[in-house]
């Protein structure tokens, strides 16, 4: 979908989707991931990929057969149809869609953060929280928060006293929460501090509607 419009006047074009969820009844479910990537971290603790001061384990949760991995990825098989049926403006048929791709959990201690990435490989990208609640509220607003860069240039370049487009969007972490965004956005994380480690699962997925 190229533009929404809004009234006769105006149009919202180029619109990026952001899609958010906190999915009910999370705590047993959260619970089992995180038991599950300590163990994962204890096997092979040297992983590190973006994460500065973190651990990030093995892409290949998607295809694992875990209980709570496999709620999980029936959320977010369901939320990639759900997100690509109203960006393109027509629903479709769950049957004939297939969802494929790549998820792997992330631990980080207190400083620990992301760099600036994307993932343009993939249709859409996401995170999904499990123990993100232990937080310092005595630092930043943006403590943990994950941040989406304006892929457009002009806005950051846009000055005006009485009027400014910001530059990024912030989305603070919760416990049961999943957000999807396109593959291309450039995103990160902003250093955490808190007294206990920060547990998230991040994924990449890829999906094929048949005729």
């Amino acid at each position: 979908m190229q533009s929404i419009k809004l009234n006769e006047a105006i149009m919202y074009c180029f619109g990026t989707p952001l899609f958010k969820a906190r999915i009910r009844d999370h705590a047993p479910m959260n619970a089992e991931l995180a038991k599950f990537l300590q163990k994962e971290r204890s096997l092979d603790p040297e992983k590190h990929m973006s994460a500065v001061g973190g651990w990030q384990g093995s892409k290949e949760l998607f295809q694992q057969d875990h209980l709570a991995l496999n709620r999980l990825k029936g959320h977010v098989t369901k939320a990639v149809i759900a997100v690509t049926s109203t960006y393109f403006g027509q629903p479709l048929d769950p049957a004939k869609c297939t969802v494929t791709g790549e998820m792997w959990g992330n631990i980080i201690p207190n400083g620990g953060y992301t760099k600036l990435h994307n993932h343009s490989k993939s249709h859409w990208s996401g995170v999904y929280y499990i123990d993100v609640s232990k937080m310092d509220e005595n630092r930043s607003p943006e403590n943990g928060c994950i941040e989406f860069v304006d892929p457009r240039s002009f806005p950051t370049a846009f000055h005006h006293p009485k009027f400014s487009m910001l530059p990024g969007m912030t989305v603070k972490p919760e416990d049961g929460l999943m957000v999807l965004f396109p593959g291309w956005l450039n995103h990160y994380v902003h250093p955490y501090y808190g007294p206990a480690e920060r547990i998230s699962i991040a994924f990449n997925m890829m999906i094929r509607v048949d005729e």
